[in-house]
């Protein structure tokens, strides 16, 4: 197996025990994923796990590609969010109540996203 499919098999196992976990046992993922947030090291751990799998990804695909499976996702990921609009409209009021407190929480992420919309219109153009 290659790393690209090994990731992907993580992925899929991972998803489909959070599916079955979610289905016969909310209450149960709701408890191991408020003990997963409450944990600064998971900010970490999602960290290192997103660099481990953007090398591996960059070595076998673009990042024109990338980006292309990142709009594949965004939009599901919307469509999913689309059924909680007034939950997800709440949420994001909130957040942007603060402008200042929003981008000091969040340039970080920013800034990696505004190096890849950079990199893949370098690749494209």
């Amino acid at each position: 197996m290659t790393p690209i499919q090994i990731i992907a098999l993580i992925f899929c196992v991972v998803v489909a025990i959070k599916i079955l976990v979610v289905i016969f046992s909310p209450k149960a993922w709701m408890k191991f994923a408020k003990g997963m947030w409450k944990n600064p090291m998971f900010g970490i751990i999602y960290f290192i796990l997103l660099v481990i799998v953007f090398y591996f990804l960059i070595k076998e695909v673009s990042v024109v590609q990338i980006l292309a499976v990142s709009a594949f996702l965004a939009l599901l990921m919307g469509l999913q969010l689309s059924r909680y609009s007034k939950d997800t409209m709440d949420f994001a009021q909130k957040l942007a109540k603060n402008k200042k407190d929003l981008w000091k929480k969040n340039w970080f992420y920013v800034l990696i996203w505004v190096a890849l919309i950079v990199w893949g219109l370098i690749e494209i153009l």
